[in-house]
């Protein structure tokens, strides 16, 4: 089982980069539609980073209630990857 802080820092370094970089995209070519969400992308990935660093939340949740947030972020990643996909092959 990996550290709490190499499983935080993956993500929000990601966030940091994919964020830094979609605003430099944003500024240098104005709003598009990889940029816009390579931006919101990376300042989810900074806020998920955070929160597994500083374990916001982590022990005043049921397990039951763990249970349907960790089903809820699956179901949105998984329908980011769906669309994500059909964007890049259309």
């Amino acid at each position: 089982m990996p550290s709490k802080t190499a499983a935080g820092a993956a993500p929000l370094i990601t966030g940091i980069l994919l964020a830094f970089q979609s605003a430099g995209a944003i500024i240098e070519s104005g709003l598009s539609l990889w940029s816009v969400p390579g931006f919101v992308g990376g300042c989810a990935g900074i806020v998920i980073g955070l929160g597994i660093l500083l374990e916001w939340n982590t022990l005043g949740q049921d397990p039951t209630e763990q249970k349907r947030a960790s089903a809820a972020l699956l179901g949105i990643a998984t329908t980011a990857f769906f669309v994500g996909t059909a964007i890049a092959i259309a």
